[in-house]
């Protein structure tokens, strides 16, 4: 399962992208287009909220989780 970790912008997430590469955390810096806009964030196989409170450790905030390939 993808999941694609939403960053307050496009140089918090390539902060956050060395921070998850010093702990051997295979994430992508990768940019998303919706309705709302554009958004700058990482896209990881990763547990999302463990990376996150990883991340806000080193005073990187994620704004929002989105969970792709969920099995309902």
């Amino acid at each position: 399962m993808k999941n694609f970790i939403i960053m307050k912008s496009s140089t918090q997430a390539m902060k956050a992208r060395h921070v998850a590469k010093s702990m051997k955390i295979n994430a992508v810096y990768t940019k998303r287009t919706d309705k709302n806009g554009c958004h700058f964030g990482l896209e990881t196989d990763y547990d999302a909220d463990r990376l996150c409170r990883m991340l806000s450790l080193h005073g990187i905030e994620c704004v929002k989780i989105i969970r792709t390939g969920d099995k309902k």
